[in-house]
């Protein structure tokens, strides 16, 4: 072996060397290789030099896709070496382009990579696929409750856990004539401030019965909107609960009921009415079978002794007098009961119209007064008036007469023998009043408030035991308020009464 040919092959087993030790740059001189005179040498060179070649090729290549440059170019067809790391580079970019899929959203890819590596993404892709369609249902949902949130024909208000309010639907912003922006009356306000004061308590205890057994609740409660007139409302009360089922708030569903309110006070007049006029009914029932069956009575028992008394042949006028006393108290009686029960009646069914007309008062209590006197007579009670002048006023005749007559009657109905009955008239510039005063049994303290009551039909007997029904004041409460006055008593038990009443005259 020649100098030179000894050289030759310590170059190649340089870069065997090279090729062994991982180096990447290898030093070939190719001039040293075409040198070469043996062929066989010289093919052996040419095969060493090729395969330095192709290392440093894939060498390169491989070091691009370590470094995740897969844009790089592989190596020629021929390289051999590179085959293997071909596959690598296009199965990389395969999973490249699924991963940018991936990342746009498309979780239908399945990666097939490799081994470990695959799985770990597929499983990735999976969880996201039930993200993702864990978040359309959330949106589907969040979609569905701005729907109902804003479409609600109730008012829909979320508070957090101090009670001030988060959020409101555009019903509850309606409800409250609210702004729908900050300077609203509803966003951040404190939903205490919006319930009536009266109703506070009840709310509190709404919630926190809420809080304390996470049951839904609900309650009728007033509001307080921005005209500051209450209605009352249905609230509805459910917790809201955080991601880890803590409390964070409270959500209520409110509902105006103002109106169904209005309808449930109505039938409770209604009924109240109702019963009121049964009692009424029952009670003159009553009347007309008791109180009226007695006077009738006498009426019956005293004109036949009467009858029997005229078929006798000696006639005792004492006696014929005294049955004829006796049939006019008693006619007297059945007439004004009479009177006051038809009065009475035609106010219960609102069928009195008053009929004004000039009037001389002080004359029509001159009138008054002499009617009463046969009965005052009887117990030799003196009835005083004196008021001189004229009283000229406008004024329903038939209704000032009912009053007077009642306030007389009563007064020598309560007025012992030998009493005295006082009768006064004042005028101040259009009122005028007019007072009954009597130096009778006078009337208990307990008794005072109901004197006016139309349907107590409380009636004391008078002092000859006299009976009535209870009506006469009732009567005269209405009728003095029918004309635009007003009437009271004062007494103390035991001295007397005065019982006063006002008119005016309501042409002006």
């Amino acid at each position: 072996m020649s100098g030179n040919e000894g050289d030759i092959v310590l170059k190649l087993n340089n870069i065997s060397g090279q090729l062994l030790s991982g180096k990447r740059k290898i030093k070939i001189d190719l001039a040293d290789v075409e040198g070469i005179e043996d062929e066989s040498q010289r093919k052996l060179a040419s095969n060493i030099v090729t395969i330095a070649e192709q290392y440093m090729q894939c060498y390169g290549f491989m070091m691009d896709l370590s470094m995740g440059r897969l844009s790089t170019e592989p190596p020629p067809r021929e390289n051999a070496f590179a085959n293997p790391f071909k596959q690598l580079h296009s199965e990389l970019r395969h999973l490249t382009w699924q991963i940018q899929q991936i990342a746009d959203g498309d979780y239908d890819q399945r990666v097939s990579f490799s081994g470990d590596f695959s799985e770990a993404i597929n499983k990735m892709i999976e969880a996201l696929r039930e993200k993702q369609a864990l978040t359309e249902r959330i949106k589907e949902d969040e979609n569905l409750f701005r729907s109902i949130f804003s479409t609600s024909p109730d008012g829909i208000i979320l508070c957090d856990l101090s009670h001030y309010v988060v959020n409101a639907s555009n019903a509850a912003y309606r409800l409250f004539n609210a702004q729908e922006d900050l300077s609203g009356r509803i966003l951040h306000e404190l939903y205490d401030d919006l319930i009536h004061p009266e109703d506070l308590n009840a709310f509190k205890r709404l919630i926190d019965s809420l809080m304390t057994d996470s049951v839904a609740s609900s309650a009728e409660l007033r509001v307080i909107p921005q005209s500051g007139v209450s209605f009352w409302t249905e609230q509805n009360a459910s917790i809201l609960l955080d991601s880890n089922s803590n409390p964070k708030g409270f959500i209520i569903v409110i509902r105006d009921i103002s109106e169904r309110k209005a309808a449930e006070a109505k039938l409770l007049q209604y009924t109240d009415e109702l019963n009121e006029s049964n009692r009424t009914k029952d009670k003159l029932f009553s009347i007309i079978s008791h109180d009226l069956k007695s006077p009738f009575s006498a009426l019956l028992g005293t004109s036949n002794a009467m009858e029997q008394e005229l078929g006798k042949e000696n006639i005792k006028i004492e006696r014929i007098g005294k049955f004829s006393k006796i049939l006019n108290d008693s006619a007297n009686r059945t007439f004004s009961l009479l009177t006051n029960l038809l009065e009475w009646a035609r106010l219960q069914s609102n069928r009195i119209e008053l009929k004004p007309e000039p009037l001389n008062l002080s004359e029509l209590i001159k009138e008054n007064v002499e009617i009463a006197l046969t009965a005052a007579m009887g117990k030799n009670i003196n009835i005083k008036y004196t008021t001189p002048g004229h009283f000229p006023l406008v004024s329903d005749r038939a209704v000032i007469n009912t009053v007077l007559r009642n306030l007389i009657s009563n007064a020598i109905k309560y007025t012992p023998e030998n009493g005295q009955i006082t009768i006064s008239l004042l005028q101040a510039n259009n009122v005028y009043m007019v007072s009954v005063q009597d130096n009778g049994v006078g009337i208990p303290a307990d008794k005072l408030k109901m004197m006016f009551k139309s349907n107590t039909f409380e009636s004391t007997p008078g002092t000859a035991n006299e009976k009535g029904t209870g009506l006469g004041l009732g009567l005269c409460k209405d009728f003095v308020n029918k004309i635009d006055g007003d009437i009271w008593v004062q007494s103390v038990y035991g001295q007397g009464a005065t019982f006063s009443f006002t008119l005016r005259d309501i042409s002006r």
